[in-house]
């Protein structure tokens, strides 16, 4: 059994997949990591990029054509042909720190943990800056959610999960829609029991590029993804606490990661006339709302939340200027 399993979000990404895939290239670590090339249906040259890789290292490399479904739908391949004991996904326009991921695979063959999570590193075209999410948290040790920690949340580039436990819970993503990494880490945090953190900066995430879904106009462009994610991500929220079976330091980690996703979708329309940022976002809330009361009442608890509920919607206009400030300081 590989130690690492490493799922490839690829689709048209022929002007980055080098990158991506020099970044596993090491042959210190081929015997431990398997590189699954999920290719969503690409018209470029994705696929002869990862044939390259298959036939340098084919017992590390494996290329996966499929029909297009989106990310979500690569994130299902992967943990479906996955043969590795952890599972992790990587965009096929980010890339990781090789010789970090050397280290990593290293500490993982000594691992049993449910959850093993990491550092990011935002990489802007002119800048790059260090993320650390986690508090309170001792590096390499073993840690359970009734511990006293402090994971502010997670995100798709922390995050390393037991294959088997995907599969145990049959976790299925979205498909046919962007944004859906939130789902996928959801789901680890709610089904994972014991959480290990590696104090490595792994992930190396890039951001500032204008054809990213992450940009404010393809953001914009697709909302009505964002909504059917958010939609998803009260569904599920609604699930998870009437299982009652959520630890509090749990609880919290998964809100704090499910409700970035609703204010997120919020933030997207205050980029719309004040009128229709209106219309739009009483809408969704209220359909939050008639979706699961639980979900609506929590997310009372978010202080950018409540602030746009405030009056009856009527602070949206301050909101819209403070976002806008927001963007042209920080650029997101």
């Amino acid at each position: 059994m590989k130690v690492l399993s490493i799922s490839v979000a690829a689709y048209n990404v022929e002007k980055t997949l080098e990158k991506t895939l020099s970044s596993f290239d090491d042959p210190r670590i081929y015997d431990d990591l398997e590189v699954l090339i999920v290719d969503d249906g690409s018209k470029d040259n994705t696929g002869e990029i990862a044939k390259k890789y298959v036939r340098k290292a084919p017992n590390t490399f494996k290329y996966i054509p499929k029909k297009n479904g989106g990310h979500g739908s690569t994130i299902n391949k992967g943990i479906e042909l996955a043969t590795g004991k952890y599972f992790k996904v990587v965009d096929g326009d980010d890339w990781v720190d090789t010789e970090n991921l050397v280290s990593f695979i290293q500490k993982l063959k000594k691992q049993d943990s449910d959850l093993v999570l990491t550092n990011h590193t935002e990489v802007y075209p002119d800048h790059s800056r260090n993320i650390n999410l986690i508090k309170n948290v001792e590096s390499q040790k073993e840690y359970t959610w009734k511990d006293n920690i402090d994971i502010k949340r997670v995100v798709l580039h922390t995050l390393t999960v037991k294959t088997k436990l995907l599969r145990d819970n049959d976790v299925h993503i979205t498909e046919n829609c962007f944004y859906v990494d939130v789902e996928f880490v959801v789901w680890a945090a709610y089904v994972s029991h014991t959480i290990t953190y590696f104090d490595l900066y792994l992930y190396m995430y890039s951001l500032g590029e204008a054809n990213q879904s992450v940009a404010k106009k393809n953001m914009l462009k697709n909302v009505k993804m964002q909504e059917k994610v958010s939609y998803q991500l009260v569904k599920m929220y609604d699930h998870f606490v009437k299982e009652k079976n959520m630890l509090p330091n749990q609880e919290e980690t998964i809100f704090n990661t499910f409700k970035r996703s609703i204010g997120s979708t919020m933030r997207t329309y205050l980029l719309m006339p004040t009128g229709t940022a209106k219309d739009k976002i009483k809408g969704f809330d209220n359909n939050i709302k008639n979706i699961s009361l639980i979900s609506y009442q929590r997310l009372n608890d978010d202080k950018f939340i409540r602030l746009i509920r405030r009056g009856n919607y009527s602070m949206i206009p301050l909101a819209k200027v403070m976002y806008r400030i927001w963007v042209i300081k920080y650029g997101y």
